[in-house]
């Protein structure tokens, strides 16, 4: 991808964020157990992947399945109570009382690795997403079959077109637009790059 493809992919990321943050969370829920059972249904398809680009022993590669399989459900089954308004003391006990609210961040921008290709890829997006967030994510290119499948699995299971955006390429080339489209940042990497972008983030 082009830095110009970045800043493209996150401004259709953002419109799509948008109609996705309006709809409701079971909505949004019913999407990931959807998904759950179609990463289910690709396991095979997922292991030879994550086998052929990662190099992993199949028993490890299907530990990547299960732990995506077990993300969507659990955060479909808790994304409810986790997002609700919670009540909290006001200023003057019994007379004050405060809600607070959880908000969408707006575009989350994701930077997973070669080392668990569909663990880290899709594991950090299924949150972001439904909590009402879109996402634009640089997967590692040595693994990026693994990562573009399971975003193909998402929009099967409803996850609308622009809003997971896949961009591949360097760091160096297309780092600066990731950072400057993100609202959150989600890093997984070295600790020279990590130090960067914390920087960038601040």
């Amino acid at each position: 991808s082009s830095p110009d493809d970045v800043v493209a992919a996150a401004a259709r990321a953002r419109v799509a964020q948008r109609a996705w943050a309006a709809r409701t969370i079971d909505d949004r829920a019913q999407v990931m157990l959807r998904l759950h059972d179609l990463v289910l249904d690709a396991r095979d398809d997922l292991m030879d992947l994550i086998q052929a680009e990662n190099g992993k022993s199949r028993r490890d590669a299907y530990l990547e399945v299960a732990d995506i399989a077990i993300t969507c459900r659990y955060y479909a089954r808790t994304a409810a109570s986790v997002l609700a308004p919670s009540g909290r003391t006001g200023l003057i006990p019994g007379l004050t009382s405060v809600q607070e609210l959880r908000h969408p961040k707006g575009v989350v921008t994701v930077i997973s690795p070669w080392n668990y290709p569909l663990s880290l890829a899709a594991g950090d997006s299924i949150p972001a997403l439904l909590a009402g967030n879109a996402v634009v994510q640089k997967a590692d290119n040595q693994t990026a079959l693994t990562a573009l499948h399971a975003l193909d699995l998402a929009r099967r299971a409803g996850v609308p077109e622009d809003l997971w955006q896949i961009v591949l390429g360097r760091g160096s080339n297309i780092g600066d637009q990731l950072l400057d489209a993100a609202d959150y940042v989600m890093f997984t990497g070295s600790t020279e790059s990590g130090r960067r972008i914390a920087q960038e983030a601040g």
